[in-house]
């Protein structure tokens, strides 16, 4: 394995996120809370390895193998989670296993955090960076590198044909500054937005980056109850469940065409997302919980969190029907598109199966029937089918094996299991709708560093994870 060309890329992640350490220094400065030196001393201690490892890895070869992906992916995730989990350590605002677990569940979008109300703006304003690092990190990985670790589970079905992931650093970069681009610019309109709303600019900067990744953790403290608002937060959460190479693509040709792959899977998502918010809505307003237009707003406001996998304040629905709130919980096992922040299964991957399982049953009837399984206008090939069956399996042996271990904890069953489809969907202020609101905050340090686990497993989506264990054993035993 070539160590210059690894060298290289973890440095460059080093220096990014030792830079994104000293973000929160003005406001800690602001604040006069006295915790700028953690974030001084941690943007140092990130900062200098992160340039001399560029510097080794300088005559570095362009093309990105297997063996070094996954070691990447590897190297990638340990220097984000211990990044993100500097400042709450050094301050000692939480200890370590605490401490690990909140960067965990920011990198990774989950949104389950440890951090009271009243915690220093410096580090609320952390929690929310680290999340939409995470997402922006997520994203790139599903573009750029996974694809090379763990073939596509998918996503060539939404992309261009004929365009596919290279293994060219070239490549790579330039994918990245169009989607990144896409990123931070829609970060920064939909703070605007929120600012123009009444909100203030923290709160606004802060729910724009939460909202985007997907992490949900996050209510501001002022304005946020005008009609306007929860409309820019909808769009907001389903424009984050999108796809974003679709988005760079149509920023690059500057058209939108009806006929593109991503294009129809984003239209697949929407009316989903209206299926599901009309369902909750109506039955919202038979069971009388609400009036007609109350009922509406918080139908279709919880379908979008709840698809998207942004989630909502689980105290705020403890009065729903249990119905709906069952109907919420399925929401973040679908997920939003492929290339998007969103966790859970992802609607396209399901629309796959759901047509294999249909043509199935026709060839059962037809015994000489060809299996043609199609999804978006195009034909899927079997072997992606056969990709997708087993993704399924092992992603649901995953949920219920991690809730049957959380249930050893003395975790009452269905606690174990919301708190499972939340560490795997990365949706943990929604899922946890299920059992004990509260359950993750009293469990013991070493269940959360179990959660911690599911977290990453369900972000590095289960067979990537594999797969990267796999070539790394390989590499390993190959010595002996």
């Amino acid at each position: 394995m070539r160590t210059r060309l690894l060298l290289y890329l973890l440095g460059w992640i080093a220096i990014a996120a030792g830079a994104s350490l000293l973000l929160p220094v003005p406001i800690s400065a602001a604040e006069g809370d006295g915790l700028c030196w953690a974030f001084l001393i941690s943007a140092a201690a990130l900062l200098l390895p992160g340039v001399c490892a560029v510097r080794a890895g300088r005559r570095h070869p362009e093309r990105l193998l297997v063996r070094e992906g996954a070691c990447f992916l590897v190297g990638i995730w340990i220097i984000l989670t211990g990044t993100a989990a500097l400042p709450y350590l050094l301050t000692g605002t939480l200890s370590f296993a605490d401490a690990w677990a909140e960067g965990v569940s920011g990198i990774t979008t989950t949104g389950l955090t440890l951090l009271g109300a009243d915690a220093p703006r410096a580090l609320i304003f952390w929690r929310s960076l680290t999340q939409w690092l995470g997402g922006g990190c997520i994203i790139l990985l599903l573009l750029t590198v996974v694809p090379q670790v763990s073939e596509w589970f998918g996503m060539s079905l939404v992309m261009p044909r004929g365009q596919r992931a290279s293994q060219l650093l070239s490549s790579m970069r330039k994918i990245s500054r169009r989607v990144m681009g896409i990123y931070v610019g829609t970060t920064a309109v939909a703070a605007a937005v929120f600012t123009a709303l009444g909100l203030s600019v923290f709160d606004a900067v802060n729910l724009s980056m939460v909202t985007l990744a997907t992490g949900g953790c996050y209510t501001p403290k002022t304005g946020g109850e005008s009609p306007l608002y929860f409309l820019a937060l909808m769009a907001m959460m389903l424009f984050s469940a999108g796809n974003f190479f679709f988005y760079a693509e149509m920023a690059r040709r500057r058209e939108l065409s009806a006929d593109d792959a991503g294009a129809k899977e984003m239209r697949a998502m929407l009316r989903f997302a209206a299926a599901a918010g009309l369902l909750v809505s109506l039955h919202l307003w038979i069971s009388g919980t609400y009036g007609g237009s109350e009922s509406l707003r918080k139908g279709f406001f919880a379908a979008a969190a709840f698809l998207s996998t942004t989630g909502m304040d689980p105290v705020q629905l403890a009065g729903w029907p249990d119905f709906d709130r069952f109907v919420l919980i399925l929401l973040i096992f679908i997920g939003g598109c492929i290339a998007s922040s969103a966790g859970g299964l992802k609607i396209l991957r399901l629309s796959v199966l759901a047509n294999a399982a249909i043509e199935e049953l026709r060839r059962t009837l037809h015994s000489r029937m060809v299996l043609r399984v199609s999804a978006l206008g195009r034909v899927v090939p079997l072997s992606m089918v056969g990709q997708l069956l087993s993704f399924f399996a092992l992603y649901t042996a995953v949920f219920f094996g991690a809730a049957m271990a959380l249930s050893l904890g003395g975790m009452a069953p269905l606690s174990a299991l919301g708190l499972s489809a939340a560490c795997l969907t990365s949706a943990g202020p929604a899922a946890l709708l299920a059992g004990d609101v509260g359950v993750y905050a009293s469990m013991g340090e070493g269940w959360r560093l179990f959660c911690c686990a599911l977290m990453l497993l369900g972000r590095l989506e289960v067979f990537s994870f594999l797969f990267v264990i796999q070539t790394l054993f390989s590499r390993w035993e190959g010595r002996w």
